[in-house]
């Protein structure tokens, strides 16, 4: 059975690393979502290869420029807000590699959707420990 994953941060170099290492398997998981901030190129290349079917850009002007490409099978939303859409039970994995504070919100709100967590960023686990750890 396919393990379902979600990489929050996938376009920088802890997401394209991970990315790399599910290529060389792919049969093996099924990538629910990704998400970026400005990269909206990257990440749509990524959708293409793995076969994403959801994807979240925060940056404003880079999520209009997504939306007018064609998506074909693909969801693109905006926020984090999107989760309870994206999901309707719990993935096996999530890693979370969105780097700074910023990575915090997007950790705390998908642990309710996950079975296990991987946290690639300090920020998000010193700033917000006493959150992650409450859920």
């Amino acid at each position: 059975m396919k393990k379902k994953i979600a990489i929050l941060g996938s376009t920088g170099s802890i997401g394209k690393t991970l990315i790399e290492i599910i290529k060389k398997d792919k049969k093996k998981f099924d990538i629910i979502l990704l998400t970026a901030d400005k990269n909206y190129q990257e990440i749509f290349k990524q959708a293409k290869i793995l076969n994403v079917k959801n994807l979240i850009i925060t940056d404003e002007k880079s999520f209009k420029k997504l939306k007018k490409k064609k998506l074909g099978h693909i969801k693109i939303f905006d926020n984090y807000e999107s989760f309870n859409i994206i999901f309707n039970k719990k993935i096996d994995y999530v890693m979370s590699s969105i780097s700074g504070i910023h990575g915090l919100e997007p950790t705390v709100k998908i642990i309710k959707y996950t079975k296990k967590i991987a946290i690639a960023n300090k920020e998000a686990i010193i700033c917000g420990w006493h959150l992650i750890k409450k859920n």
